[in-house]
């Protein structure tokens, strides 16, 4: 049943209840199931204070920022600096930084490197942007092609932005941070998207505004 119409079919039946003599035990409990369905509905409702965050950063709304988990890990990393070969949050790189991702978000183990990760035989390569989904890794190199080495990697959130930890200062300066793909810097760089096997739910997050 549609929880939206409890309230109103729990209300007639207290209104029965009433009229009709039923019992002050089953009142009670009638107004006691209301009470329960009306805090479930709230609970359901609420919108995480992480989620309002990055609905903001990305442009869309909080309700689609459907994974809590990976937001929060994010967040504990956000204006990390940018260290290579760093592994922790006195300076992280760019491959570590999207490995410890999957680890910790999906319990994945993937490669150390941004050119092992491009490389590796479970990666699907793609280079659709459009096809694009949270969870994705995306590729760089100065040349913006996939005969030179792979130089740097993104993870996709949605609606053209990833989380990287990177060298180029843009506006606030190295580190980990939120980028657009469609900055026309990403662009020039942009040598392939790829997916890596998750769960069906995982990969079924798009992420529209």
């Amino acid at each position: 049943m549609n929880t939206i119409f409890k309230p109103a079919i729990l209300f007639i039946i207290i209104v029965a209840l009433a009229s009709c003599g039923g019992s002050k035990k089953a009142l009670t409990e009638a107004l006691e199931q209301q009470r329960r369905d009306s805090i479930a509905l709230a609970k359901k409702n609420k919108i995480h204070p992480i989620q309002k965050k990055y609905a903001s950063i990305l442009n869309v709304r909080p309700e689609k920022i459907s994974n809590i988990k990976l937001f929060e890990f994010i967040d504990g990393w956000m204006n990390t600096p940018y260290k290579l070969g760093g592994e922790d949050k006195s300076g992280i790189d760019c491959s570590f930084f999207v490995q410890y991702i999957y680890h910790d978000v999906y319990d994945v183990l993937i490669e150390r490197t941004a050119e092992k990760q491009f490389n590796a035989p479970d990666t699907d390569r793609f280079k659709g942007q459009k096809y694009l989904r949270q969870g994705d890794l995306i590729f760089f190199n100065p040349q913006g092609s996939e005969f030179a080495p792979i130089t740097h990697v993104g993870f996709y959130l949605g609606n053209n932005k990833f989380v990287h930890s990177t060298a180029r200062r843009e506006t606030t300066g190295p580190g980990v941070k939120i980028s657009n793909l469609k900055d026309p810097y990403w662009q020039r760089l942009f040598v392939s998207a790829g997916r890596k096997p998750l769960k069906p739910e995982v990969l079924n997050s798009k992420l529209e505004p």
